[in-house]
């Protein structure tokens, strides 16, 4: 934080502790790294060796020193905000709570106010951080829960408290929550069970959950103030109706005599109630007087009604225990731990390395930064995008550039590669929609110079061909950014969910909206297409695998492939100044090699079609899905 922001960011975070014997006497040294993309810096690493605040930490480095020499007119009306990896901290932050090479980023914030933090607390043993969004939740989504509006941007915020420290308490010495969240009767909720925490609880077992801040809604007041309404309407309509007077008979000046100013007498008033009095007391004799009806007649019809009520009440049972979209999305982010899990097993990491050789970068000469990825079908084959070509490709599926294929590009130094050439005719080629279903794959054919570069193609991935999963884990191997391979695991996200996960992630970096939009924008009809719920011509999940990855395998978690990573809806987010996406998509293998059988069937090119179904009747699944189809004979091969 720089020195000369330190007034209109008290506003936000809370003033850093004074006192120098505050903080633990115990052996302290740790290291941890600061950006700070808006003002050029890109990476500053600092090694703490006396405990204090994150901004004292900060400041031990000289490059931040040198931030607190700029002139105060560059900065005006700016301060920072800093972002770990638990979410974003205060200046007052301990500094021993940050992670062991942590990577901070250092951002702007324009500020609206110059209120002071609460006062700082100087024990510092035994603490947890948890995270709070920084939009409210139930009952508080239009309520302004920050100090700064800007701040709402910036999330989530994590928080630090001792363990015996009341939520209200670490809250109120955070610095950034505004009166409201100490005023009204609020409560965190957390955001994948939904169970709630009051302020008055302490802070113990918060640690590493993510909160949102709720409001309760005050229901004895509601009931005492309907209570006393209703009383009142009764009282002034019983006085109206008895009398033929008005309403104001008892209590205010009579319409006639708002003219001369007079007031009815007190016998008036006595002779009024006294009415009253008897039309009540006639009432409740005329209730009394009445017949009570039979009992066996309203049991009968409690019994005649019993059965739809239990259906009726079943039925409601049903329905609270389906899951609502935001819960399915928290119940899939929890999903995704135990996927992440599951893909670090050892012997799944073995085989996906395993089916991992068969993956190549796939490089158009000619085309200045074209790169993509693909992979062996089987034999010479490789399977990739068709939008990698653009318009270099003639009708009758010819090349005008020369594609090459790498493959064992695992080290950055280069050691190891094998570069092959693909012949000038692409095997299959589709790119549009073909009888409503979008297609974008393109199948070359390597052309290895010798023996020794056909020993070095590795097996085809064809046999290990699986169906598309519902829901669950994905891993996905290639060459993003052109880089070394790499393979990442994601989980997918139902047909179902799409539009809402879609949704959420536009609400969570609201800070590049309009970006977003744009993106949207730019591929509505895609992004319309994909959005579709039970649309199964593709397969969506997150990833971070963007240029240079079209082509990519997906497999499942038993290591079989399934689709090809083919698109999704980047964006350049100028704030972490990265590329990002709403949502990426993959195409079902299953359907490519459906119309590749078909496009090979059209050709007359029996050698290869046999060797699909050789291939073929190697997995169960995929010959059962390209020659059993709809009842079809196994395709005559002579």
């Amino acid at each position: 934080m720089l020195n000369h922001f330190t007034g209109p960011m008290a506003s936000t975070v809370k003033s850093e502790p004074l006192e120098s014997d505050i903080y633990p006497e115990t052996e302290h040294c740790h290291s941890f790294s600061f950006s700070c993309p808006t003002l050029k810096i890109t990476k500053e690493e600092i090694t703490c060796t006396k405990p204090g605040t994150i901004l004292r930490a900060l400041e031990t480095n000289d490059t931040f020193k040198e931030l607190n020499q700029m002139d105060k007119k560059t900065l005006k009306g700016k301060d920072i905000v800093i972002k770990s990896c638990k979410g974003y901290i205060v200046k007052h932050f301990p500094c021993w709570l940050i992670k062991e090479d942590d990577l901070l980023t250092i951002e702007t914030v324009t500020h609206s106010t110059d209120e002071t933090a609460g006062d700082t607390d100087e024990e510092t043993d035994n603490y947890v951080t948890f995270s709070i969004e920084t939009t409210g939740g139930k009952n508080s989504k239009t309520k302004q829960i920050l100090r700064n509006k800007q701040l709402q941007s910036y999330g989530p915020l994590c928080i630090y408290a001792k363990q015996k420290e009341e939520v209200k308490k670490a809250l109120r010495n955070d610095g950034r929550f505004s009166n409201i969240v100490f005023e009204e009767k609020c409560q965190l909720s957390e955001r994948s069970t939904g169970s709630k925490v009051s302020m008055g609880q302490i802070a113990k077992k918060l640690n590493g959950r993510n909160f949102e801040i709720c409001l309760t809604k005050p229901k004895e007041k509601t009931a005492t103030k309907r209570e006393t309404s209703d009383s009142t309407i009764k009282t002034k309509t019983i006085v109206k109706s008895e009398g033929d007077t008005t309403q104001a008979s008892l209590f205010n000046p009579s319409p006639d005599s708002k003219g001369d100013g007079t007031q009815m007498s007190p016998s008036t008033q006595r002779s009024e109630t006294s009415d009253v009095g008897e039309s009540s007391w006639r009432r409740k004799q005329k209730r009394k007087s009445n017949p009570m009806p039979d009992h066996g007649e309203i049991l009968t019809i409690l019994r005649n009604q019993f059965d739809d009520l239990l259906k009726q009440m079943e039925s409601r049972r049903e329905d609270s225990q389906k899951k609502t979209f935001p819960e399915e999305l928290d119940l899939m982010k929890q999903e995704f731990g135990k996927i992440r899990q599951k893909f670090s097993e050892v012997h799944r990491v073995k085989k996906l390395i395993q089916l991992g050789a068969s993956v190549c970068q796939v490089i158009v000469a000619g085309v200045q930064g074209v790169l993509g990825t693909g992979f062996v079908l089987f034999d010479n084959f490789v399977l990739t995008n068709a939008h990698l070509f653009g318009e270099n490709v003639k009708k009758d599926m010819q090349l005008l550039v020369d594609v090459f294929v790498k493959f064992n590009f695992e080290n950055p130094t280069g050691v190891g590669v094998t570069v092959i050439k693909a012949k000038t005719m692409l095997v299959d080629f589709q790119y549009g929609y073909l009888e409503k279903h979008h297609m974008d794959y393109a199948i070359l054919e390597m052309d290895p110079q010798n023996k020794k570069q056909q020993k070095k193609v590795p097996p085809g991935l064809l046999r290990d061909y699986g169906p598309v999963p519902a829901c669950g884990g994905a891993c996905l191997i290639g060459h993003p950014s052109g880089l070394v391979k790499q393979m990442e695991p994601t989980s997918i996200i139902g047909s179902e969910i799409r539009e809402e996960a879609a949704n959420k992630y536009k609400r969570e970096n609201g800070h590049a909206i309009f970006t977003i939009n744009d993106a949207v924008e730019e591929n509505k009809k895609r992004y319309v297409e994909v959005m579709q719920e039970n649309k199964d011509d593709f397969v969506t999940y997150n990833t971070s695998f963007f240029h240079a990855s079209s082509g990519s395998p997906v497999f499942d978690d038993l290591g079989r492939v399934f689709g090809i990573h083919t698109g999704g809806f980047e964006y350049e987010d100028k704030l972490t100044q990265s590329t990002q996406s709403v949502i990426e998509y993959a195409l079902p293998l299953l359907t490519i090699l459906q119309n590749f059988v078909v496009r090979l069937k059209e050709d007359n090119n029996q050698e290869v079609l046999k060797r699909v179904k050789e291939e073929a009747e190697k997995n169960l699944f995929l010959f059962e899905d390209l020659f059993k189809t709809d009842g079809d004979e196994p395709m005559d091969m002579l």
